[in-house]
């Protein structure tokens, strides 16, 4: 679900992040699926888990569907429409999901229920890099990282694509690259780990707004229960104190 709203209209987005790194998961709000897409490298294929999609391939050992890569683009129109809970696991042969013992087959079975694993849920059998678990209406996202060092290019990749869209339109594909603002430096995003595991809120300001730069602001906000309450409540987050500004000027064309 992409979250607009804000107290004076001086934001375009808001993205929450809480980071719980001794069980390798981060949970977001603000993220979609087609977000999650265009930000990752994705993996080969998607053992669903939890979904509405109707057109999945079908696993005769496990009994479980999945998606190829070459079915993730009608995937993810599909859940352009259909906003039900939706989960999944990566894998990267059918041959692998065919190696899944019992055992295993359960434990998956009783993520996609319950939104959680019985133990860490990274099998060597499917050699799987996520575990991505998403609520009805996209509302809140847990996604498990066998490596938590991708979380920057997430979170990098999302905010990125998203400001040269605010910049350059729908065709910033077709800019030039000089024209293009850069990648989100990585010592900026790792300085960011910190803040993750407090929970925060990362608001992209309107770019309209703020002219010769283009700034994302970091608010400090605890772990939420409730996030039906908490985008209620964005008017009154977004006056709380900025703890830190991650900026890019343009007249020096560099981020700081």
């Amino acid at each position: 679900m992409v979250k607009k709203v804000n107290n004076t209209e001086r934001y375009v987005q808001h993205l929450y992040i809480y980071l719980n790194d001794a069980d390798q998961f981060a949970l977001f709000s603000g993220l979609t699926f087609a977000q999650f897409m265009d930000a990752m490298r994705m993996p080969k294929n998607l053992l669903l888990l939890k979904h509405s999609y109707q057109d999945a391939s079908y696993n005769m050992h496990t009994q479980m569907e999945f998606a190829s890569q070459e079915e993730l683009p009608e995937l993810r129109k599909s859940r352009a429409t259909k906003k039900g809970e939706f989960c999944w696991i990566d894998f990267r042969s059918e041959k692998q999901v065919n190696s899944l013992t019992p055992q295993e087959q359960a434990e998956l079975l009783y993520i996609g229920h319950k939104k959680e694993p019985m133990r860490p849920p990274f099998y060597s059998t499917l050699l799987n890099d996520f575990v991505y678990l998403s609520s009805e209406g996209e509302q809140t996202t847990k996604i498990y990282f066998r490596n938590l060092e991708r979380l920057n290019e997430l979170v990098g990749n999302y905010f990125i694509q998203l400001i040269r869209r605010e910049d350059h339109g729908q065709n910033f594909w077709r800019r030039k690259s000089r024209d293009m603002i850069p990648d989100l430096p990585p010592e900026l995003l790792k300085e960011m780990k910190g803040y993750y595991r407090e929970g925060i809120l990362i608001s992209l300001a309107d770019p309209e707004k703020t002219k010769n730069t283009v700034e994302l602001h970091i608010r400090q906000i605890e772990e939420i229960s409730f996030m039906d309450d908490f985008w209620s409540d964005i008017n009154e987050y977004t006056k709380q104190r900025v703890e830190r500004k991650i900026v890019y000027d343009r007249k020096l064309k560099q981020w700081k």
